[in-house]
């Protein structure tokens, strides 16, 4: 069977803990090269892992070797520009979210992948968990009849990156833009993707870069990006998105609080047949007029493994992903909308 050749852009540390790792032990993969702006650090993980190819830009890389789809793993305001090099050349791509941070170029990007047939994927790792996965055929079945408030959250202690992530012109933004995604997409796609009526926000820098003792925290490897400390983004932001079909979603997140710290994205829906909640999957019912509380029973599976193995099935099997460029558009626009309405603060009709 022909193997599909990748290359990843980016090699910082989940990169290669993650996406190198299931590529090379998917059989149906090929890693032909790595690119980094760090071409030592390139160097170093290719030799170490077998691959022929190291290269310091993606241009090198196309030029130099034959390439089904890229794996962009890199800051925020180069995944487009990235991606529309490999899209030029016919090359899919598969892109660590966000999608980007600016809505027309990423219009751009999707009539141009549009035009070469190119495939794209959005890493949006929560759509993969199998609590997530069972949660949504109870939905998709109708057992809580129409979904009308969903409450989102996300609250990191003390949990704020360093290097890259604080500096507004290569993230796009914050706790929000970071994790803020995660919780979004997760609460938008379990609720089917509604349309957006209106969105109201509001993100604060509150406790900063702050040095609070004997914490841990993690920095991107490159450390060309970490030389210039800046933080200008925001730790914590609270949304409230109103959707065409009456429903409402509740998104609250934070790098840094002074209070209780979630161990993974909670979520509850409430629905008019029934309810559920997410960190433990628990799904409540009313049975017999009596009102019950279920908690299935299930494997949990490596989300990121079971990602990076769908996108290599779509390209093999020619199918759409489970989050293309389009929705993650969708994404881009709720969250940029939500600063947009903290700056200006008033409420952002769609």
């Amino acid at each position: 069977m022909k193997k599909v050749r990748v290359a990843i852009i980016g090699i910082g540390a989940i990169a290669e803990s993650t996406h190198l790792r299931y590529l090379l032990e998917n059989e149906s993969t090929e890693v032909v090269g790595l690119v980094d702006m760090d071409v030592i650090r390139a160097e170093a993980v290719a030799k170490k892992n077998g691959i022929s190819h190291w290269f310091r830009t993606i241009e090198a890389l196309l030029e130099n070797v034959e390439v089904d789809a890229v794996f962009i793993c890199t800051p925020n305001s180069t995944h487009i520009p990235i991606a529309k090099k490999a899209a030029e050349k016919g090359v899919h791509v598969f892109i660590e979210k966000p999608i980007g941070i600016q809505i027309e170029e990423v219009e751009e990007y999707i009539e141009l992948a549009r035009a070469k047939k190119v495939k794209t994927m959005v890493g949006m790792t929560h759509r993969f968990r199998r609590e997530a996965s069972i949660l949504k055929s109870y939905i998709e079945q109708g057992a809580f009849g129409e979904l009308y408030y969903v409450k989102a959250k996300l609250f990191r202690g003390r949990g704020t990156p360093k290097g890259w992530f604080t500096n507004k012109e290569l993230s796009g933004g914050g706790a929000l833009m970071d994790i803020g995604v995660h919780v979004l997409d997760l609460s938008w796609w379990l609720m089917g993707c509604p349309k957006v009526y209106a969105i109201s926000g509001k993100t604060i820098g509150a406790l900063g870069n702050y040095q609070t003792k004997y914490t841990n925290s993690w920095a991107s490897k490159n450390s060309k990006l970490n030389v210039n400390h800046v933080f200008d983004v925001d730790d914590f932001s609270a949304g409230w998105i109103r959707f065409r079909n009456g429903a409402v979603l509740n998104v609250d997140v934070a790098w840094a609080i002074n209070g209780e710290q979630d161990e993974a994205i909670s979520i509850e829906l409430f629905g008019d047949q029934g309810g559920a909640k997410l960190n433990p999957l628990t799904i409540y019912r009313e049975e017999n007029g009596i009102v019950t509380k279920t908690e299935p029973h299930f494997a949990k599976n490596d989300v990121f493994q079971d990602e990076i193995n769908h996108f290599i099935d779509c390209l093999l099997e020619n199918k759409e992903p489970l989050i293309d460029a389009e929705q993650g558009l969708d994404v881009l626009k709720m969250l940029l909308a939500l600063y947009k309405s903290s700056d200006e603060e008033r409420e952002i009709v769609f």
